[in-house]
């Protein structure tokens, strides 16, 4: 069972000696849930607390027993620290004008943490608060703007968020007229990459992610993105001079020709 982003985890059956069973891995809260062990929740929980806090993710793993019922092993902790140029990238994003969120589908501490690294702002929460698509029709709600767009706006970013998450803030951003761009890397970014009015693939991304996108990094990092911006609002800056100038060169000779035709009646001029 390939890695599923709405239900979090990935699962596979394990031949061995004649034996089979399944062992699954991914996030904690849901392996312990499929779980259902009170007496390893308490310890599950307060490890992950502990490593989140201090910028450790962690994956739970689990194996199915005969009769099918699931027996948490243990965890696996891996550090994913941002890269040394990001943290300069969002500031000199944020001189430039743009506001600089943060989406991730990792824990609440992990992005707190991240976020502390990144001087983002303090100002991160859960998904509980965030819209989700309709079960059946799988639309957005009505007047998504109005209801969730200021909780987007003020909020610095979000955790442990779905790939429908991402979609809907970005969308109730574009709803209060902001210019969003959003950049990704997995198959779960394509949806948000796709609505965004800027989509950009990062190195490496998936090709789902790629297709979805409308600009593809080559360099690892973020840093390229400051380069665009900054070539861009240069051409931007060209196109509205040239245009300014050519409206006021148009005026000018208008009001040549508007004048000379009162001052200088043409039959004044016309041959004998």
């Amino acid at each position: 069972l390939p890695f599923d982003p709405t239900i979090k985890r990935t699962e596979g059956t394990v031949i061995d000696k004649g034996a089979k069973f399944k062992i699954t891995k991914g996030a904690p809260n849901i392996l312990l849930k499929l779980c259902a062990d009170p007496s390893v929740e308490e310890v599950v929980l307060n490890d992950v607390k502990r490593f989140g806090e201090r910028g450790i993710r962690s994956m739970a793993v689990a194996k199915c027993r005969d009769g099918g019922k699931w027996e948490m092993l243990g965890l696996l902790t891996f550090l994913d620290p941002p890269r040394p140029d990001t943290k300069d990238t969002i500031e000199r994003a944020v001189r430039f004008g743009v506001i600089v969120k943060m989406i991730t589908g990792d824990h609440l501490l992990i992005a707190k943490e991240t976020a502390r690294q990144l001087a983002m702002g303090a100002n991160i929460s859960d998904s509980t608060q965030l819209p989700v698509l309709d079960e059946v029709t799988k639309k957005k709600p009505e007047r998504l703007g109005e209801n969730y767009g200021n909780l987007c706006l003020y909020s610095d970013g979000f955790a442990q968020v779905w790939p429908e998450h991402k979609f809907l803030i970005i969308e109730a951003l574009r709803e209060l007229g902001y210019k969003v761009a959003m950049t990704g890397d997995g198959v779960n970014d394509a949806p948000a990459l796709k609505i965004a009015d800027v989509g950009i693939a990062v190195a490496g991304a998936t090709d789902a992610a790629c297709a979805a996108a409308d600009i593809i990094l080559t360099k690892e990092g973020l840093s390229t993105i400051i380069t665009g911006i900054i070539s861009s609002r240069r051409i931007f800056a060209r196109i509205r001079n040239f245009i300014i100038y050519r409206i006021a060169a148009t005026l000018q000779l208008l009001f040549f020709f508007f004048v000379a035709v009162f001052a200088l009646p043409p039959e004044d001029y016309m041959p004998d």
